[in-house]
Formats: structure tokens, C-alpha cells, sequence
């Protein structure tokens, strides 16, 4: 089975347990267990990380003003971005 989401997307709890869920990044990506894809994750503001199932986290879907946010605004940024990357 495919992996659905990539090292260094950020995700959501599928079903969180609190009202403010933190954002989790995935800092891996795992072999299959049971048939199920896993990784492993880091929260964003707690630092704490856990292996958990493909089916336990959800992507975050970005509004198109958060694409052009992070876009660079100038030529130079562009090719900073582009030497660093």
C-alpha cells in the first residue's frame, strides 16, 4: 500500500482528544504493519514524538493565500531558495 503523506507534511490527530489539537509534522516515513502505512511524528509545539497508523492522523489543507505566503517575493529569495534547497 502507498504512503499517503510525505516527511515534513504537517498533520492533525484524525480524532483529537482535545479541542486544540496540536499540528504534528512527519519526520518519517515506516514500513507497514498490519497493512497499514505508519510514520513517525513530531508535534509542532510540544516536541513530542510518536509512531501512529495512516488511519490515526488527517492532512492539513492549505488555503490558496497560504501557497502564496510562502512563495518568495523577490528574485533573490527565489535563487537563495533555489542554492539551499
Amino acid at each position: 500500500m502507498k504512503h499517503k503523506f510525505e516527511v515534513g507534511q504537517s498533520v492533525l490527530p484524525a480524532h483529537p482528544r482535545r479541542a486544540d489539537p496540536d499540528t504534528y509534522v512527519i519526520v518519517q516515513v515506516l514500513p507497514e504493519t498490519s497493512h497499514e502505512p505508519q510514520y513517525r511524528i513530531k508535534g509542532a509545539s510540544s516536541g513530542v514524538e510518536c509512531v501512529v497508523r495512516e488511519t490515526q492522523i488527517r492532512g492539513i489543507r492549505r488555503r490558496p493565500n497560504d501557497v502564496r505566503a510562502s512563495l518568495p517575493r523577490f528574485e533573490s529569495e527565489r535563487m537563495a531558495h533555489l542554492v539551499w534547497c
